[in-house]
């Protein structure tokens, strides 16, 4: 009578339980069987289907989690934790257009979630459509104004937008509310360099490298509040002493390696010389090296204005532009920067090389051996790359639109006045913009001579374009010289003998 007895089976809600132990404990296998279990079981349960698809992407089978989500959509398409589970793999993937869609589907079928407004944010942003973040993000922290995760990710998406006040209210109210967090810590430090309170970001940063020494992104913005205070020598030590502490030291080298460059370059003899006969020459050399190349933006054709190392952060300023691509790119307002199709890596000896293909501009990225990386953190810094496009795309813009600099192009070519003209209209199409045209000397155009060709035009006169390649550098003097002349005419009477020595 024993062999017959038949012992009744786990109830559905049984195996649903040791599902979610299975998947507590990081069991995939043993989680997938018993969900399984319980589709054959239960195969009207929407859980049976919805929740392997979280064991499936969490384990990195994003394939067959997409599979499993086919399968569940056919059954319960509207299921809000359905939809979120779709939107998550796309999230994981880094398919951001798609999982911004996928967001905006959990936001219609379920407004009460908040998970449609942080992931959806978080999705826009890093797609590059910032004003659709904001959107969604304000929407967001209207359903949620207490919510600490949706706050933090308003923040990050007013930092994407370089809304730095914003993001400086919105990094400061999580730092209140969770002091050890880390992005706020990050986030509230960034903001207020960017909106000039260097010192109290120095502060905050100082204070958190105490409990994380070893934190990399607390280490890049610390160099950072030395570079904004002009400290050379203190951004020097600081990147010395994050490449030796850093967990991720490669990435302080990528983002950061400039500023060693930077030390370099100004510690050259050479340069020495420069600085000391600025006092005594005539032509506004009264003001510093550093002030007076950073009221110049460069657009190139190449980067022999980089050289100088004083602004990194410049879209241009270490790249190659062909002249009638150039006036293309102002003209199209750069819209394909950044893009994927439009984004291409090259390689020039061991060195990542940008390339923007349809305005055909090519960059530096001072990134050396990517191609000897694994293929994860080879995607992770072409994301990397695409952001920084985007970013310093938008900081030109603005400053193209509100001028506080002399933009400087410079050719190999004897370009005429009409090519200047060109380039000089379709700066102005922006705002009152200035710039400085720099083509070869000839018999009746000295080294170092500027002339103005028209209100705000002016043209320089130079050797020509410096040979990186046969290990050359640019005559930095001449240049100095060039810009100096060009400012003294820039701003006419406003110059006496002691207005460029104390600009900064």
């Amino acid at each position: 009578m024993e062999g017959t007895i038949e012992y009744p089976l786990l109830r559905p809600d049984d195996l649903a339980i040791e599902a979610w132990a299975a998947m507590t404990r990081r069991d995939a296998d043993e989680a997938l069987r018993l969900w399984r279990e319980l589709r054959e079981h239960s195969p009207e349960r929407p859980d049976a289907y919805i929740w392997p698809i979280q064991v499936l992407w969490e384990s990195g089978r994003l394939d067959d989690a997409d599979t499993m989500a086919s399968m569940a959509f056919a059954r319960f398409p509207d299921h809000p934790d359905l939809l979120i589970q779709r939107a998550w793999i796309a999230s994981v993937r880094q398919g951001w257009d798609e999982a911004a869609q996928r967001w905006a589907l959990v936001r219609a079928a379920a407004p009460e979630r908040i998970e449609g407004y942080l992931h959806s944010a978080r999705a826009l942003w890093q797609a590059g459509q910032t004003e659709d973040a904001e959107a969604v993000a304000s929407e967001g922290l209207a359903r949620f104004p207490d919510h600490v995760d949706m706050i933090a990710e308003g923040a990050w998406t007013a930092t994407a937008r370089q809304d730095w006040p914003k993001a400086l209210l919105r990094w400061m109210l999580v730092h209140e509310a969770q002091p050890e967090r880390l992005d706020a810590q990050v986030g509230a430090a960034q903001a207020l360099r960017m909106t000039g309170h260097v010192t109290d970001a120095e502060t905050l940063v100082t204070a958190a490298l105490e409990r994380l020494p070893d934190n990399t992104e607390l280490l890049i913005e610390h160099i950072w509040t030395a570079i904004a205070r002009e400290d050379w020598p203190a951004a020097g030590a600081r990147f010395d002493h994050a490449k030796a502490s850093a967990r991720d030291s490669a990435r302080i080298e990528a983002q950061l390696s400039w500023v060693a460059q930077r030390l370099a370059a100004v510690s050259a003899p050479a340069v020495i010389n420069d600085i000391a006969a600025l006092g005594s020459a005539a032509d506004g050399e009264e003001m510093s090296p550093s002030a007076l190349m950073l009221a110049f933006e460069s657009l190139g054709e190449r980067c022999d204005f980089g050289a100088f190392g004083v602004e990194p952060l410049g879209l241009l300023r270490f790249a190659w532009t062909r002249f009638d691509s150039l006036i293309a790119a102002l003209n199209d307002r750069f819209d394909a920067v950044g893009t994927v199709d439009d984004t291409g890596f090259d390689l020039y000896g061991d060195e990542t090389i940008l390339r923007m293909k349809q305005y055909d501009v090519i960059f530096h990225t001072f990134v050396h051996r990517v191609a000897e990386e694994p293929p994860e953190k080879q995607e992770a810094f072409r994301q990397q790359q695409r952001r920084r496009l985007l970013f310093l795309k938008d900081k030109l813009i603005a400053d193209l639109k509100e001028p506080q600099k002399i933009c400087v192009y410079s050719t190999n070519d004897w370009a005429s006045d009409d090519h200047a003209a060109r380039l000089f209209a379709a700066l102005r199409a922006y705002g009152p913009n200035s710039l400085l045209f720099v083509r070869p000397a000839r018999d009746d155009r000295q080294l170092g001579t500027v002339e103005m060709l028209q209100d705000g035009l002016y043209a320089g006169y130079f050797p020509g374009l410096n040979d990186f390649i046969a290990g050359n550098q640019p005559p930095l003097d001449l240049w100095r010289q060039l810009c100096a002349r060009t400012y003294r005419l820039a701003h006419g009477d406003a110059v006496d003998s002691g207005f460029l020595k104390n600009l900064i």
